[in-house]
């Protein structure tokens, strides 16, 4: 459970190396990360044991809590489309669906925007990579965004990882916790999808187009 939650999102961090440093101090041994030793008497272990488990304990409330708000968000899916999904799925023409991440957030998001590309230019004015961006219908866009946000809340029951305050230029529900959700295996789903959504594309239509996939979406 430590190694699981901690090292795959960074809030976890400080409670699972309290939790690693308390259970190596309880059982005896010097906990050399944090520059401690093991308490001489028997009711100093006790201490370090409680604290521990209480730290361990409150991973398990904020995994539940993540938990918890995922299955919400994802209800919400299922009544209101996403941010922008709305204008383009009634709109004529392409659109492109995108995948970036923020290094310094931690954040991957999954987006639509105009083929124009100033939707995407403004995330990345705030410091986002394109790891993957795909020419589409418009409905197709909102209608891929939509289950890769479904598959995020639903199925891996990971919540929308940023706040407003994060993203003033908005979009910060369509993220998640880059390190908690497999990169690849969103761009080979948002792949696979572009490609059944045109397979019988309108006479006007064109079949989709791979305008952009980052080599780091395949690590």
């Amino acid at each position: 459970m430590i190694m699981g939650e901690a090292f795959n999102e960074l809030r976890y961090v400080d409670r699972a190396l309290t939790a690693l440093a308390n259970h190596n101090l309880a059982a005896g041994f010097e906990a050399g990360f944090a520059g401690e030793k093991p308490p001489a008497d028997p009711g100093g272990r006790q201490r370090c044991a409680r604290a521990a488990a209480n730290a361990v304990h409150s991973m398990d409330v904020m995994s539940r809590w993540d938990a918890a708000r995922a299955r919400l968000e994802a209800g919400e899916i299922q009544r209101r489309a996403p941010d922008g999904a709305a204008s383009l799925s009634a709109a004529d023409g392409a659109a492109l669906v995108y995948l970036i991440t923020h290094a310094g957030l931690g954040a991957a998001k999954v987006g639509i925007a105009d083929t124009a590309g100033s939707r995407l230019a403004q995330h990345r004015r705030q410091g986002w990579q394109i790891l993957a961006v795909f020419r589409v219908s418009a409905k197709s866009a909102a209608a891929i965004e939509t289950d890769i946000l479904k598959w995020w809340r639903g199925a891996l029951g990971l919540p929308s990882y940023l706040t407003r305050a994060h993203m003033p230029q908005g979009g910060w529900t369509e993220t998640v916790a880059a390190a908690r959700v497999d990169l690849a295996a969103t761009v080979t789903r948002i792949c696979n999808r572009a490609v059944r959504q045109e397979a019988f594309p309108p006479p006007a239509s064109r079949p989709p187009v791979v305008i952009s996939v980052s080599p780091e979406a395949c690590w």
